[in-house]
């Protein structure tokens, strides 16, 4: 139950990150339909699925190795630190989404589409291995408990992008610059506390403890 809840944290977490996919997606589906946001966003899960299972087995061979865990645990925490803070002192656009006509949707361009746009985001690789940092020392997961964390986080992202595909238009009114910017506070400051964490783990490596 654990893994579940924590699954739909992360995932939740992650959907709210103000970045270009969530603004492609929202403007993807108002302009084309939500078919369009719908494979779309098939094609962002599909990009994070091939993320996770590369960092996850770069890491989980090293997992035994206590010196190995230290030097994780101080890049995934370094790492999070520093995404923390890029969301605290993000810039607001100030450009609205803009509604145009619906067009017929392409599904295999749409896939496309969102596999590039995330996947090509080398911040994207970077922000997954900060998460796997924390799953394999701070969770502690094995690799069964790894597995069910990922299938929970990414049903919850894909659930969650293809709401935002239906109800793009109300998203589009709702999304102003004064959301973003408390958005961008609330996920800056959980990721400051997550790397808080990884930062403790590391710590207790030499008897010092944070908290």
């Amino acid at each position: 139950m654990d893994i579940i809840i924590n699954g739909l944290l992360y995932g939740l977490l992650l959907c709210v990150l103000i970045g270009p996919v969530f603004f492609a997606l929202i403007q993807n589906s108002i302009e084309k339909g939500f078919f369009s946001g719908f494979f779309m966003a098939v094609g962002i899960a599909l990009s994070d699925s091939i993320y996770i299972v590369v960092t996850y087995l770069g890491v989980s061979q090293f997992v035994d190795n206590p010196s190995f865990n230290m030097w994780l645990g101080g890049i995934g925490g370094t790492i999070m630190l520093v995404f923390g803070f890029v969301y605290l002192l993000k810039p607001i656009p100030t450009k609205g989404l803009k509604q145009l006509h619906a067009e017929e949707t392409k599904w295999f361009q749409q896939i496309v589409k969102g596999f590039a746009l995330n996947g090509i985001n080398p911040f994207v690789l970077i922000f997954w291995i900060g998460i796997m940092s924390k799953v394999t020392l701070d969770m502690a997961y094995n690799t069964n408990q790894a597995i069910y964390f990922f299938i929970v986080v990414i049903a919850t992202v894909f659930s969650v992008d293809v709401l935002k595909a239906h109800f793009a238009v109300k998203l589009s009114q709702i999304v102003t610059p004064r959301f973003m910017k408390i958005m961008n506070r609330v996920v800056g400051v959980a990721l400051i506390v997550f790397s808080l964490r990884l930062f403790n783990f590391v710590l207790e490596g030499y008897d010092i403890h944070l908290f």
